[in-house]
């Protein structure tokens, strides 16, 4: 497991000088460590003779329908292919990290680790955010990414996490792991701040209200939340309240951009909506579809229309699909945590859901499909709700043998004495 871990506390750094970095051609250090992890499972699975069950949850199912829309993509590209290679690449490591997860993480304990693991890379990734804003932060217009590059992606990414690691700070786990989870919220806290992501921004306000609101303690987690967020949004120079209240000339260019993009986004949807124009795609054939005097080259700042103009519009459910697969799951989760009296339990079923509710809100504003921490998050749902299915067979086990008569326990020796 070191290897897959090492792999999940570097997914963050796509832009460092050294876990980011080459070594073969395009083969980066991250990329390595999931080949080396996908040849561990695929050996793993072969030595037991056995494999798990990669499609028993329905956002698994969900997946593995994105996937093959993906893929078929492939035999509908509208020219530029040479511009969708890195996109599959994407869809090929995806594949592999959902088998290498599924295979690896098989205990309990491995899966409460990959959650801290994970926090802790969200954690660590916003330590280059802060230090980026202590060096150039008084440069005008520049908002921090860390080594992802872009404010808004990370931004995205460590919403994800930061209501679980919240949450794990208030549930009643060893000192070490509350003391870490504890360092990772302070500096995504202070990473957000810096990044002033507004896309980010609003999704984790609402992934944190309903956190708030479906949690126990309301007040206090009210009080809590507060007393982190208001003054670093009210007094920091370089947080979202700035830009929201003073949009700079550059902000204003930026949502002018989204504006033609998102519309001609809905164009080429319009066009081709049944097979879209192929997997990334959508830059190179922009301009296409503007209107006369606008001229945009990016991406569509936006997950949900990129993904209907390039895949068709049914990528758009599919897509979406996934994520409120996974967010019912959660919820029967914590209806089953109850049943088993694990308070922390339900904290972290809460505590993915907030991220997913932030993710799906901030997904309007970036095009961010493809970051693997992303399907990191995905994954462990699935296997949440899985580890949970066997311990609720074993406790209904344990109390059906509790309620059931002496002589009728087969499981059990009725007499000390040895058969003959």
């Amino acid at each position: 497991m070191l290897f897959f871990y090492w792999m999940i506390g570097i997914m963050p750094l796509d832009q460092h000088p050294f876990w980011g970095r080459e070594i073969i051609g395009s083969l980066t250090i991250v990329k390595a460590l999931g080949i080396i992890c996908l040849l561990i499972a695929v050996t793993k699975m072969m030595s037991a003779r056995s494999s798990p069950s990669f499609f028993q949850t329905p956002q698994s199912r969900w997946y593995v329908a994105f996937l093959i829309l993906q893929c078929s993509s492939y035999f509908v590209q509208l020219g530029h292919l040479e511009s969708g290679m890195m996109a599959y690449s994407h869809v090929f490591s995806i594949a592999a990290l959902f088998v290498a997860a599924m295979t690896l993480i098989d205990t309990p304990v491995r899966f409460n680790h990959t959650l801290l693991v994970a926090m802790a890379a969200a954690g660590f990734a916003s330590l280059y955010t802060i230090r980026q804003q202590q060096k150039y932060g008084d440069l005008y217009g520049f908002r921090p990414g860390g080594m992802m590059g872009d404010a808004n992606e990370y931004a995205l990414i460590v919403g994800l996490w930061m209501p679980l690691a919240f949450m794990w700070v208030l549930s009643k786990r060893p000192m070490w792991e509350r003391v870490l989870c504890c360092a990772c919220l302070a500096a995504t806290l202070f990473g957000t701040t810096y990044s002033a992501s507004r896309g980010g921004f609003l999704g984790l306000t609402i992934a944190f209200l309903y956190l708030i609101f479906r949690s126990q303690n309301r007040i206090r987690n009210l009080i809590i939340v507060a007393s982190l967020f208001v003054p670093l949004l009210v007094y920091s120079s370089s947080s979202v309240v700035t830009r929201f209240k003073n949009p700079s000339y550059g902000d204003q260019l930026a949502e002018e951009a989204r504006r033609v993009t998102w519309k001609a986004g809905l164009r080429m949807m319009k066009a081709h909506p049944l097979v879209g124009v192929g997997l990334h795609n959508f830059k190179p054939l922009v301009l296409g579809y503007e209107l006369p005097g606008e001229r945009v080259i990016s991406l569509a700042h936006n997950t949900y229309i990129e993904l209907g103009a390039e895949l068709g519009v049914i990528a758009i459910p599919i897509f979406v699909g996934m994520f409120l697969a996974a967010f019912f799951s959660l919820e029967r989760v914590r209806k089953q945590a109850e049943f088993l009296k694990s308070a922390h339990l339900g904290s972290v079923a809460l505590g993915l859901q907030a991220g997913i509710v932030s993710y799906l809100i901030s997904a309007f504003f970036v095009s961010a499909w493809w970051q693997k921490m992303l399907w990191m998050h995905l994954i462990t749902t699935l296997l949440l709700q899985q580890f949970t299915a066997v311990r609720v067979r074993a406790k209904r086990r344990q109390l059906a043998l509790q309620d059931m008569p002496l002589e009728d326990r087969i499981d059990e020796p009725v007499c000390s004495q040895p058969n003959p």
